[in-house]
């Protein structure tokens, strides 16, 4: 009688055992995810994660994001986009910061004043005529003059488009617009030329002006001073001039 008690109290102590253990330790779920903490210079791009708008902006944390090696867009308005890859792990943070924005916008500045004289009685040595995209001054009579974009006239002292001066056949047609400051800075785009722009200003203008040459290339110029016009003393203005590299592109 003895022996069978033992045998039955065994078995239901190892089920208590085996009960409790099951109780007091759950599943953990796996975590699957990483986070991207990502900043830029300047700040404010938006941020596109493998081509998807996540509609946030630098600096900002992307969450819950898969484990895998994933490709960032950062796109800001006069910016290039700028694309990389990036590798998230499990429960960890991956850190991108700094990332340095390259504007779309090439400008060339021309701040050594270009001293431009009249056309009337000047020699080889005082150029009339201007090329915007090189900032090299030349005679309208001389063999460059086909590169002159803009020069001065003695005939009403204007600074015009190359194209009307049809004695010495320069050929390239400029046009213009004044603006409403004298600050090349000031970050104003230029209006779009309409073909209702005109061709000559004249030389005692003191806001810049916006020009659009004859290869499509906006600038933003502005006449600095301006001296002689007594006999023996050749008229001159001397000019300094944003030069937007890009073709037909507005920006300044």
């Amino acid at each position: 009688m003895k022996k069978l008690i033992v045998l039955m109290i065994i078995p239901f102590t190892v089920f208590l055992v085996t009960s409790c253990d099951t109780n007091n330790a759950p599943d953990t779920p796996e975590v699957t995810t990483g986070s991207i903490y990502l900043t830029s210079n300047p700040s404010g791009a938006q941020i596109w994660l493998d081509g998807t708008n996540t509609n946030k902006t630098t600096p900002d944390t992307l969450k819950d994001v898969s484990e895998a090696v994933h490709t960032v867009t950062l796109s800001l308005a006069d910016y290039d986009d700028t694309t990389f890859s990036i590798s998230v792990s499990a429960g960890q943070v991956s850190v991108v910061t700094n990332v340095a924005l390259t504007s779309s916008i090439i400008l060339e500045y021309f701040a050594e004043p270009v001293q431009l004289f009249e056309t009337f009685g000047t020699s080889a040595s005082q150029p009339s005529g201007l090329d915007l995209s090189t900032g090299k001054p030349w005679g309208v009579s001389s063999d460059s003059n086909k590169v002159v974009d803009i020069y001065y006239s003695s005939n009403g002292y204007l600074v015009q488009s190359a194209h009307l001066n049809t004695t010495q056949g320069l050929i390239r047609e400029t046009d213009f617009s004044i603006g409403n400051s004298n600050d090349l800075f000031d970050e104003v785009d230029s209006p779009l030329n309409n073909n209702s722009w005109a061709q000559s200003i004249s030389d005692t203008v003191t806001n810049y002006v916006f020009l659009y040459d004859h290869d499509g290339h906006y600038s933003k110029l502005r006449i600095v001073s301006r001296g002689g016009g007594l006999p023996g003393d050749p008229a001159w203005v001397k000019v300094i001039w944003l030069y937007n590299h890009k073709t037909t592109d507005p920006r300044f």
